[in-house]
């Protein structure tokens, strides 16, 4: 049976908090690269940066939507349009990263990551050993792998 540790890249891509986006674009660029793991000083992980948290920062900004009712003004959507600020002024790493991280020991089956990706909607799991990042597999690495099951 296929694991995690059998599939994973053991090097991922990575970079610090206080990365500045502009690095982290290029980086992108020249590497043709999908993400980019988030570390602090000790090398645990702390979030990740993909394609589409850079594409989404540089979309128009969605100004949120209110109702009037009786005299009274009801904001929607005030929430959202808080974090989309934050993320368009994001100068580092931390301020773009995705902090809500699914993640997978060294044992995760095949059929788990498969689940997982597709049942969270996620294309990059990082393998976690202890407290520090053993590896991360893709959506590609399943792929290989299921042909290479067969």
């Amino acid at each position: 049976m296929l694991t995690a540790k059998d599939m994973m890249n053991p090097n991922p891509e990575s970079c610090t908090l206080d990365t500045p986006i502009q690095d982290i674009i290029q980086e992108f660029a020249d590497k043709n690269i999908e993400y980019s793991l988030v570390l602090d000083d000790e090398q645990r992980l702390q979030g990740i940066i993909t394609e589409s948290d850079l594409i989404e920062q540089q979309a128009n900004l969605h100004v949120p939507t209110a109702i009037a009712i009786f005299d009274m003004v009801l904001p929607l959507g005030e929430d959202k349009f808080e974090e989309e600020i934050k993320r368009l002024e994001a100068l580092t790493a931390q301020g773009l990263m995705s902090t809500d991280l699914k993640t997978v020991d060294l044992d995760a089956s095949l059929n788990t990551l498969a689940s997982l990706m597709s049942d969270a909607h996620v294309h990059h799991l990082p393998v976690i050993e202890g407290d520090n990042v053993a590896g991360l597999v893709s959506k590609h690495d399943v792929i290989k792998a299921l042909v290479a099951s067969r």
